[in-house]
């Protein structure tokens, strides 16, 4: 499986590894913890990965820099991907972050392994259709940009998933590069991050 995704920076990603700290230190069966910090921009079972690389390099090199802007704590309950309550920073919406989405998905569609979906099922409509088309099942306007910290299941009433919602937070990251990782099971290898073209505004 190949990722495509955003790093936070600076207090933003301090941020995120505290809670994953945090939780995975106090509850015994979480999920994602593991994970390093991303937001994830597209996720699918490729091939080919060289061209995958140069497709995304000519994607990308025409990119501007951009700015995010995280101001909510948000939980995914009885996330359909891990069973759990999924633990998540909201990204502002960002009109340029779904252009994004929307080029590289078209772009990498192509490099989809045949039959690699064919286990992965889901009654909405919405996401079948996009996990069909895009390989994703989040490709559009109703996915939701965030980072996530954690799932855990069976604590909704926990001190700190409380404390999560109630947290206040405001961060911004400039946006300079896009990353690729290879992905099996919990393990996150870097292939390579893309620098995006500067923009003199961020």
């Amino acid at each position: 499986m190949i990722g495509i995704f955003i790093e936070p920076k600076k207090e933003l990603k301090t941020y995120i590894n505290k809670w994953k700290k945090k939780i995975d230190k106090k509850f015994i069966r979480t999920k994602l913890t593991s994970h390093p910090a991303h937001s994830t921009i597209y996720y699918a079972n490729l091939k080919k990965n060289k061209d995958v690389l140069k497709t995304l390099e000519r994607i990308l090199k025409t990119v501007n820099s951009f700015e995010i802007s995280v101001n909510k704590t948000l939980i995914f309950y009885d996330d359909a991907l891990t069973g759990g309550d999924t633990m998540c920073l909201l990204v502002n919406k960002n009109n340029k972050l779904f252009q994004i989405q929307k080029k590289i998905a078209e772009n990498l569609k192509f490099f989809i392994k045949k039959n690699s979906n064919s286990n992965r099922k889901f009654k909405n409509v919405t996401l079948s259709t996009s996990l069909k088309k895009y390989g994703y099942p989040f490709v559009g306007k109703h996915w939701l940009p965030h980072f996530t910290i954690g799932s855990i299941k069976n604590k909704r009433n926990s001190s700190e998933l409380k404390q999560f919602v109630e947290e206040r937070v405001k961060f911004t990251n400039n946006i300079n590069y896009i990353s690729a990782w290879k992905i099996n099971r919990n393990k996150h290898t870097l292939i390579k991050r893309f620098k995006l073209k500067i923009n003199e505004k961020n």
